[in-house]
């Protein structure tokens, strides 16, 4: 029997490892591991330089306003967080951090944050929702502003990802998917539950939202042997954040500041000189099920919506398709799923998964065509895994999986 054609061995390939790729999410083991979670590449500037000062006995200090939002969905559920209404907040280090992120926010930010605030409005009732769930300190809705502008695609140069800033080592631990096919960190409704349990363990192990706030930007590790080395055997609660700060990198020096910042301005952008840009409407979705492999063009057009939509709704398909040999859970715009099924099964098996493909020339590398057609590296790579970079030859055609 005659060889088959190259291009149908690198379909083939596609579909067998979009085949290995499946697999059952876990549920959080505690203890936390000591990887850091890094924050997102947002284009904020290096935080501010932190002044030793020296630290003075906080006690009976009285407690802050209540922060509360102006959107009528709120509720004034800040009156007994305990990340907001900290006595160490009011560390002179800490105060003077809180302004230079404010002051930052209303002048050189202010465009930033203002978009932050506004993509917020897709993904708030869903995290706030979450958040009561688990009891846990109503601020946390705002972790996502500082970590990556509640952008879920959202990546770091130290390749931490999504909403949430997961590395790839702590999602994989926690469960979640992640590979060239399908990343879950990208995936706010698959991330969040996971990085709020993952708040919560911290908050377990370290007794305080400082300290666990700082373990979830500089890995519990870190933090753990700080308190080993300089708390002087002292409790565990926020006032040790401020013992043992100096000894913490830079960046997670000004994580807790940043945080309650970012709160402070949110609460009432306007009184910063800050715009309140339209809030975007929440995000709201069918579910489907698809079997097998299917590329978004194709669901796309079974879902009568657009590409787009989908893509949006779905951004942790990575390669723009379903995977093959399992039923792949999509989300379509509301109104579609009723439909969707017998659209879908109106389109031959054969005819479901659609490539892109482009034939190498002379001085062409992986990453010059991966940049050609707009696609992740990583993804090109998957989608050919019997193609050697360094011994690809004029001629070779690749499959171009249909990425964002």
């Amino acid at each position: 029997m005659a060889p088959p054609p190259k291009r149908a061995v690198l379909r083939g390939a596609v579909v067998i490892l979009a085949l290995a790729a499946s697999g059952c999410a876990r549920r959080l083991p505690p203890p936390p591991p000591s990887v850091a979670v890094a924050a997102a590449p947002d284009r904020e500037p290096a935080p501010p330089p932190v002044r030793r000062v020296p630290r003075r006995t906080i006690r009976n200090l009285p407690a802050d306003e209540p922060v509360t939002r102006g959107a009528p969905n709120r509720r004034p559920a800040e009156i007994a967080d305990p990340i907001t209404t900290s006595p160490s907040r009011r560390d002179r280090g800490i105060e003077e951090g809180i302004e230079w992120w404010v002051d930052h926010w209303r002048t050189r930010g202010h465009e930033f944050f203002s978009r932050g605030l506004s993509r917020m409005g897709r993904y708030e009732n869903y995290v706030d929702a979450e958040v009561a769930a688990r009891g846990l300190p109503p601020s946390l809705r705002y972790l996502p502003l500082i970590e990556a502008n509640y952008s879920p695609s959202a990546v770091s140069p130290a390749r931490a990802a999504g909403m949430w800033q997961f590395m790839p080592e702590t999602a994989s631990w926690l469960g979640l998917q992640v590979n060239s096919l399908v990343d879950q960190r990208f995936d706010p409704y698959a991330a969040t539950p996971y990085a709020l349990d993952y708040l919560a363990a911290l908050h377990d192990q370290f007794e305080s939202w400082f300290l666990a706030l700082a373990a979830y930007n500089g890995g519990p590790g870190r933090v753990e042997r700080a308190i080993q080395r300089y708390g002087g055997g002292l409790p565990r609660d926020d006032a040790m954040f401020l013992r043992i700060r100096d000894r913490l990198p830079r960046e997670t020096q000004d994580f807790i500041p940043k945080f309650l910042a970012a709160v402070r301005v949110s609460s009432d952008p306007e009184a910063f000189g800050i715009a309140r840009l339209p809030s975007e409407p929440p995000e709201r979705y069918e579910v489907v099920a698809v079997p097998g492999a299917a590329s978004m063009d194709v669901l796309a057009t079974a879902a009568d919506a657009t590409e787009e939509e989908i893509r949006t709704l779905n951004p942790h398909l990575r390669i723009g398709m379903t995977l093959a040999g399992r039923t792949t859970q999509l989300r379509v715009p509301v109104g579609k799923a009723d439909a969707f099924e017998a659209r879908l099964a109106r389109i031959p098996l054969a005819e479901r998964v659609t490539l892109r493909e482009h034939k190498v020339v002379s001085g062409e590398t992986l990453w010059h065509i991966a940049r050609l057609h707009r696609v992740q590296l990583d993804a090109l790579r998957a989608a050919n895994p019997g193609i050697d970079p360094r011994r690809m030859q004029i001629g070779t055609v690749l499959v171009i999986p249909r990425g964002r």
